[in-house]
């Protein structure tokens, strides 16, 4: 698995770009690969690395319903050979397919096999005690976080990075959804910030904003300091507003921006996190953050598969 794979910067042509005389440009890491799509491939491919030197013959993971790792991570294994296993957060679904996600049908169709738990049990998953009974239950396991977020996770956007450096070297924003926030620390960890010593970029310096996908998103800021460890302080920011009621939440106002971008831009969205991310870039630039002179980069972090809008709650007071 090619861990480099260019993928396209789109330009993105707006009147409204124009007047505030910025540049925007959306990063298409939904195309890196057909179903292990966007942030999902860079943090797998350390990982199944690992697995394969490991000898393992399974992989197991964690996730809600809707989770774009889930149906990854069940990709994956059946591409290279692996059995998967998902532990998924909701008990009441076991004797429910009915009720199931289009996420978890789809890695049912890629061969994983379920065992659901019900949430009090999934808080414990990371556990040691629950770790190692797992490990002593599948020997042969590999066993990848929720959401595909470790450390190898984090490593594997370096490519990623160098990729963006290369085709616009002089970028000043760059935003991202944010789930678990792994993405964002490899986002941070791997970006060059001293790079534009021009007064101009001392005067609009690199920013990375992440938008959080659940309620109360500012909990993720230990988890990401830690990933970043001694990485020196770069500026970075979480826009916690825009979470639309929560995950798998969406609102009229939002599945309203994302019809309008996907009909101006012909890229398409997904509903659960790069909708988000578009609707809180819009709302941000509204209220002037974006200087004169900015180029601004919206990161695709593909995800596709939420666009099956059955898997998503609209939140009425959106």
């Amino acid at each position: 698995m090619n861990s480099n794979k260019k993928t396209p910067l789109t330009k993105l042509k707006d009147p409204l770009f124009e007047t505030h005389k910025i540049t925007v440009y959306m990063k298409r890491e939904e195309l890196n690969h057909p179903h292990i799509q966007g942030n999902k491939w860079h943090k797998l491919i350390p990982n199944l690395q690992v697995a394969i030197e490991q000898h393992k013959t399974t992989l197991l993971t964690f996730g809600g319903a809707y989770s774009n790792h889930i149906a990854a991570t069940a990709v994956a294994a059946q591409e290279l050979g692996f059995k998967s296993i998902g532990i998924i957060r909701g008990q009441e679904l076991a004797l429910h397919p009915e009720k199931w996600s289009h996420t978890l049908q789809q890695a049912a169709q890629y061969g994983m096999t379920f065992q659901f738990i019900t949430r009090m049990a999934y808080r414990q998953k990371s556990t040691p005690s629950v770790l190692k009974q797992l490990q002593s239950d599948y020997p042969k396991a590999y066993i990848i976080p929720e959401g595909g977020s470790n450390a190898l996770a984090i490593k594997g956007f370096e490519p990623l990075m160098q990729q963006i450096e290369t085709q616009s070297p002089n970028w000043t924003h760059l935003l991202s959804a944010v789930g678990t926030g792994a993405t964002l620390a490899g986002l941070i960890k791997y970006t060059p910030f001293e790079i534009c010593r021009s007064k101009e970029a001392q005067n609009n310096p690199r920013t990375i904003l992440g938008i959080p996908v659940l309620k109360q998103g500012d909990y993720l800021k230990p988890n990401i300091q830690a990933w970043l460890e001694d990485t020196p302080a770069h500026p970075w920011k979480l826009l916690t507003d825009y979470h639309c009621g929560g995950y798998a939440k969406t609102s009229e106002p939002l599945l309203q921006r994302m019809r309008d971008f996907e009909q101006t831009f012909d890229i398409p969205l997904d509903p659960i996190y790069t909708a988000k991310m578009v609707y809180a870039f819009y709302d941000q630039l509204n209220q002037g953050v974006f200087k004169p002179g900015s180029k601004v980069i919206l990161l695709h972090t593909g995800g596709l598969q939420g666009r099956k809008l059955e898997g998503t709650r609209q939140n009425k007071q959106g």
